[in-house]
């Protein structure tokens, strides 16, 4: 089973459009354009638009353009959401957003790893060592928190333990990015969103098996 950490949570999402209905524009073989809103609101509207090889999802959380198959929906069609290989075959975004992001708890995290690996006469020095690192009001978290990437790994590796002498060297080699919320949300609305078209299909489906029964009794 997938483990699913990623922020918004799935329960979260579902929160978010826990009123919206579906509307379709166009459903015309592989051409869609499907809206899911609450009435009158825009807050968290979303719509999914489909040509063959692509498809959009554009709305109050941002734009997102995919392209893998012949029919996205069936590319989109699983379980759970895959960030990571969805991401791979993104082809745009929207103009001031992608799919991530610097996350200085990230940064924080490989600072703490690779600090793992000094080596430290006892366990004073070490623990002196990392209040230079994590000390609130100077340490190199402080100095480092606020910036851009760029600036915080050169932060970093800038830095020199007054304590032991010790440095950080090849931080530059850490992934410090992470995906953001908007493009998750996204990836969640995308896989609810076919979710909901495709139990609304089913539906049709049956009433007009019943209807035809019905017509044949």
């Amino acid at each position: 089973m997938m483990i699913d950490d990623y922020k918004p949570s799935a329960d979260a999402f579902l929160r978010d459009v826990a009123d919206h209905k579906m509307t379709g524009h166009i459903i015309n073989g592989l051409y869609r354009h499907i809206t899911f809103s609450r009435a009158g609101s825009s807050t968290y509207k979303f719509h999914l638009t489909t040509w063959p090889g692509h498809l959009c999802i554009s709305g109050d959380m941002g734009c997102f353009v995919f392209s893998r198959l012949t029919d996205m929906f069936e590319f989109f069609r699983d379980k759970w959401i895959n960030p990571g290989y969805w991401a791979e075959k993104i082809q745009a975004t929207a103009k001031h957003s992608g799919h991530r992001k610097f996350d200085f708890e990230r940064l924080k995290k490989a600072v703490a790893d690779d600090f793992e690996q000094w080596e430290f006469e006892n366990d004073e020095q070490k623990s002196a060592a990392w209040k230079e690192i994590d000390d609130e009001w100077g340490g190199l978290f402080y100095d480092a928190d606020g910036s851009d990437q760029q600036f915080a790994v050169r932060a970093v590796m800038d830095w020199k333990c007054p304590i032991t002498g010790q440095e950080f060297h090849d931080f530059w080699e850490h992934d410090l990015e992470d995906y953001t919320y908007h493009f998750i949300w996204c990836c969640r609305a995308i896989l609810w969103g076919i979710e909901q078209f495709d139990a609304g299909r089913a539906a049709i489906a049956v009433a007009n098996d019943n209807t035809e029964m019905k017509e044949a009794a």
